[in-house]
């Protein structure tokens, strides 16, 4: 046995990166590309730890990823100049994408990712993890040993929270842009590239409408999400920005939070003398609608209410005013971000993109008259 070999716990050799990168180059040079799958085959090592090594000779522009495998570049001059490769190699991109739940709110954005993968002829493989951490890595794998070419990832946990547990993230062989998360240094995914809706801005927006209406005691209903910490800022940037008082009840539920539990933030924000409530998601506020409609009190008169989210919001009992994030339009720039950096490979530089939600105007938000 060579001695720079090692052996794995099978007690087989085991070759290191130098002597796959010759067999990778030497069989490139020989006929003009390379196949991830006969490669892993002939080293008996895993399809995974070959697209690493291609992404490390692509970053030294020693060769060209390509779907299925790696080509030589261009030469200078002959850059329209078509290499032979073999059948299938350098054709369709497929891309991965990995969403926590299969929701209304995650399809659409799937659904956004399909039509923006489709207009560049590219395909779009799913996974879903049911918001679990450990699954969100399971699926990634198995995407990647697919022989996907990048990842489209929403981790199953706010970044910041999880942050101990995506370093897996950064060892992928595939480019990843992170879906409907925002950036947090906690995670060292810095290189990354992300695409979210600006859930700040659209809970800023959501209480800039109220106020224009004449509210000023605006309290919070919201589900502990990966998006709540977010909006939860929004809210503090409009309270500092319109001067509202700081007193009306901030309030933070578990998602699977019953009945009684809703009663009593809906007795938090009438005693504090809130006159609008903003509640994520949707549910949360429908669950509102219902209990101050049983209670006597009229909406919007006694108590406005906007949902956060808008993907069942228009068809409560009373219309509601909603925050509509822009989840189509998540999903197809995020593809476009996607390929661009495939395209482009090291000189791609990382970004971080915020899409704006909008307000959609119903029947449960009013002009306020009757401020405390």
């Amino acid at each position: 046995m060579c001695a720079t070999d090692h052996l794995d716990r099978g007690g087989r050799t085991r070759m290191l990166f130098s002597q796959r990168r010759e067999t990778i180059m030497r069989t490139v040079r020989l006929h003009g590309a390379v196949r991830v799958a006969e490669i892993a085959e002939r080293l008996h090592v895993s399809q995974m730890t070959v697209r690493r090594d291609i992404n490390l000779l692509a970053e030294e522009g020693l060769v060209v990823r390509v779907h299925g495998g790696a080509t030589l570049p261009a030469r200078k001059g002959a850059a329209t100049e078509q290499r032979p490769t073999p059948d299938g190699l350098g054709g369709k991109l497929v891309l991965g994408m990995v969403v926590p739940a299969a929701t209304r709110y995650h399809r659409q954005v799937v659904q956004g990712a399909r039509e923006a993968a489709e207009a560049l002829g590219a395909r779009l493989s799913l996974g879903v993890s049911r918001y679990d951490l450990h699954e969100d890595r399971v699926q990634a794998d198995r995407l990647v040993e697919s022989g996907i070419d990048g990842l489209l990832l929403t981790p199953s946990a706010h970044l910041g929270e999880a942050a101990g547990s995506l370093s897996w993230i950064s060892r992928l062989p595939v480019p990843v842009t992170i879906v409907e998360r925002r950036r947090d240094p906690r995670v060292g995914l810095d290189t990354s590239d992300y695409v979210a809706s600006d859930h700040e801005l659209g809970a800023l927006s959501a209480v800039r409408h109220l106020h224009d209406l004449g509210h000023r005691r605006i309290a919070l209903v919201c589900n502990k999400t990966p998006s709540s910490s977010w909006i939860v800022r929004g809210l503090d940037a409009a309270t500092e920005l319109l001067g509202l008082p700081r007193d009306v009840p901030r309030v933070l539920v578990s998602a699977d939070s019953d009945q009684i539990t809703v009663d009593a933030r809906l007795d938090e924000a009438v005693a504090a003398g809130a006159s609008a409530v903003l509640a994520h998601p949707d549910y949360n506020a429908i669950t509102l609608v219902e209990t101050v409609t049983e209670r006597g009190m009229a909406i919007p008169g006694d108590l406005a209410i906007i949902a956060y989210d808008d993907t069942l919001a228009a068809h409560a009992d009373i219309p509601l005013t909603a925050v509509e994030p822009p989840r189509s339009d998540v999903g197809r720039t995020a593809v476009g971000l996607l390929v661009r950096r495939l395209n482009e490979g090291p000189a791609h530089p990382s970004q971080q993109t915020l899409l704006a939600p909008r307000v959609n105007v119903r029947a449960s938000t009013a002009p306020w008259t009757s401020n405390a």
